[in-house]
């Protein structure tokens, strides 16, 4: 209610009072117009003022009682210029009228609120020296509703824009076509996912929420329900009609991750995640950090965890040489040789981009580290003699070697240079120098090959155990199969394909293989390298083998596209040299158990009894001569197996047929 302190106003100074209203008025338009305005400032401004005027006005309605005979024109006519100029300074000092409507949030509700309740405060002190000179007293609940008033025009005014596209565009509203997201993660990171994908949906509809913490189940973020926790991720699914999943648990754990994705394999909904927790520390989490699960989460191996203080008590002081070093599983060899701490490490190979982005990233990781890169292809022997006797070794790794089955179907005579005849130029250069330990890289395509790749690894371990045996040295080869993510690997091609919107091309949809990760090959390679007294094969354990039309089809999905529709699949048929499943020993291995549960042994004898440095001297004299026809008459002789492999007979007859063989021979 207005009052008036008595029956007129003697004496009022009105003018005075429009004088110094408009005085006031023009110092703070000096003030403001020390500030850069654009048009839209400006219309913003006139706009929050009128909003000062309307609650102002509404208030007075409200809360000031019957009219009187004089009071109520003459207390809108000081309060309200008084209102506007008061409130348009606080609107400048909280930048309430520079704020953007499109991204309004928490931080404007409360400059709106710091402005309106700072220039309610002094309105309202204020209002006691007008009631000093004039008499009028403008009761303190008028301000208070007054204020309420303003701050939910103002908030009204500024978020209006955005409640109107978010209820335009809600998924309830969402185009039939939209795809139906569950977000797994109902934490920091999920709820700006959300967020990010209600502002700015690009047909895309979060539907659910998934989380463990059963406090928040059946709660809601932004109108979008917490559906359950992780072991219900397949109803929730079902329910909602989910149609992706985008996991947002930074944290997660590689089990809960698994789980994740067995679930969504079956259910057979495309899967796309946020980096770890340590990638996010120094961002907010975005649609843009959704990313495709990497080639070693879609494997869902068991997690391997090295054992860094083998590595030392391995390498840790010595000199280390490593063939093919800038390779995938040469370059990682380098990499954890280096943090074993060797007195030196010798890289070799004849790739010179490759060679010089690994010396490059050693030398920036341990930049204590000696570290010799040689140029040297491993055929030249006089180049790895010189080597060798230059840095005296005392541990070699061999990786260095052909692997693409296709690309050496095409060039057999290059497969039994580099692999064959290249092993032999190593291992002979170490046996001249005094190697104590060599350690040779080879594969599951040696058993029972099929194609010269193959054969050339199988050669090159029948080389090593020769050689181990003849000198009796710590030289021993380790077999395993398909490393994920290496360069060439059918992972990295399906990737590349999906990458391209490619279609996903199959040899066989019964084709299976053995996979693993790097840094697991490298780990056991080292164990071997531990355990080995000369002479042995070691195979690791690699687990079940993956369906390979299954694995394209998990990385499809895990890729967030749905294989058959997204992309389609083709058959394409094994082309030659190709098996429809590997194998990890021959019948006449047996594998056995080592102190390293991951290791095996292999022990038997071989029926093939070959001599095989005559026979390598003998590939070596029709490679010299270019003699193609000769060179594959001559694998058939001294390896029966391989030309009945090829020709479709069955490893049984191929066992009998090299029994017999060795009979004659």
């Amino acid at each position: 209610m207005i009052e008036h302190s008595g029956e007129a106003i003697p004496n009022f100074p009105s003018e005075s009072w429009g004088s110094a209203t408009r005085t006031l008025a023009r110092r703070t338009g000096d003030w403001l117009g020390a500030t850069t305005w654009n048009g839209r400032g400006i219309l913003v401004c006139v706009a929050e003022l009128a909003l000062v005027a309307l609650s102002f006005l509404s208030a007075a309605s409200f809360f000031g009682g019957p009219r009187s005979a004089y009071l109520p024109t003459d207390a809108i006519l000081i309060f309200l210029p008084l209102a506007l100029v008061l409130r348009g300074l606080a609107f400048q000092f909280f930048g309430v009228c520079d704020r953007s409507f499109r991204h309004a949030g928490i931080a404007d509700v409360i400059a709106i609120g710091q402005a309106v309740g700072t220039s309610s405060l002094a309105l309202y002190l204020v209002s006691f020296i007008v009631k000093a000179r004039s008499g009028i007293l403008v009761p303190g609940h008028l301000f208070v509703g007054d204020a309420i008033t303003l701050f939910l025009l103002l908030c009204a005014f500024h978020f209006g824009a955005r409640i109107y596209k978010y209820n335009s565009e809600t998924p309830v509203k969402a185009g039939a076509s939209a795809r139906r997201v569950v977000i797994i993660g109902a934490g920091d990171a999920g709820a700006s996912v959300l967020k990010e994908m209600l502002e700015t949906p690009r047909g895309i509809t979060p539907v659910a929420l998934v989380d463990d913490d059963p406090a928040k189940k059946g709660t809601l973020i932004c109108g979008v329900p917490i559906a359950g926790g992780l072991s219900k991720l397949s109803d929730v699914l079902f329910t909602y009609q989910g149609s992706e999943v985008l996991i947002c648990i930074p944290s997660a754990t590689q089990e809960q991750r698994q789980r994740i994705l067995a679930t969504c394999l079956k259910c057979g909904v495309p899967v796309r995640t946020l980096p770890c927790l340590a990638d996010l520390l120094t961002q907010k989490a975005s649609t843009r950090d959704l990313r495709a699960v990497s080639i070693e989460e879609a494997l869902q191996r068991e997690r391997f965890v090295p054992d860094h203080t083998l590595a030392t008590n391995l390498v840790g002081g010595k000199v280390v040489l490593v063939t093919g070093a800038g390779g995938s599983i040469g370059s990682e060899l380098c990499r954890q040789i280096a943090a074993a701490g060797p007195t030196r490490l010798i890289l070799v190979d004849k790739s010179e981009n490759s060679l010089f982005y690994c010396h490059m990233g050693l030398g920036e990781a341990f930049p204590q580290l000696e570290i010799v890169p040689f140029l040297a292809d491993v055929t030249d022997s006089h180049a790895i003699r010189e080597v060798f006797f230059r840095e005296e070794p005392e541990f070699v790794f061999h990786a260095a070697a052909y692997k693409h089955v296709g690309m050496m179907e095409l060039h057999p005579d290059q497969a039994i240079r580099n692999n064959v005849l290249g092993t032999r130029n190593v291992l002979m250069a170490a046996v001249e120098a005094g190697v104590g330990t060599f350690v040779n890289v080879s594969t599951d395509k040696s058993v029972n090959p099929k194609c010269f790749m193959g054969l050339s690894k199988k050669l090159a371990e029948l080389l090593v155990k020769d050689i181990a045996e003849r000198h009796g040295l710590r030289y021993m080869s380790v077999r395993f199969g398909n490393v994920a993510g290496s360069t060439g690997s059918v992972l990295r091609i399906f990737a590349e394909q999906i990458k391209k919107g490619q279609p996903i091309r199959i040899t066989d949809p019964h084709a299976t293989r053995y996979f693993m990760s790097i840094p697991e090959a490298v780990s056991l390679i080292l164990c071997a390298a531990s355990i080995g007294s000369g002479g042995e094969t070691f195979i690791f354990n690699m687990g079940t083998p993956v369906n390979i039309y299954e694995l394209a089809r998990a990385l499809t999905l895990f890729a967030g596209v749905v294989p058959g529709e997204d992309l389609p699949i083709q058959f394409t048929g094994l082309k030659d040299g190709e098996k429809v499943a590997e194998e990890l020993w021959e019948d006449w291995e047996v594998p056995t158990a080592t102190e390293n549960p991951h290791v095996f042994r292999l022990t038997g004898s071989n029926p093939l009894q070959l001599e095989i440095l005559p026979s390598v001297q003998q590939l070596q004299e029709l490679i010299a001569t270019h003699d193609q026809e000769g060179l594959l008459e001559y694998l058939d002789e001294i390896v029966p197996s391989f030309a009945m492999q090829r020709s479709g007979i069955s490893p049984a007859q191929v066992a009998v047929a090299e029994e017999k063989f060795a009979v004659i021979s």
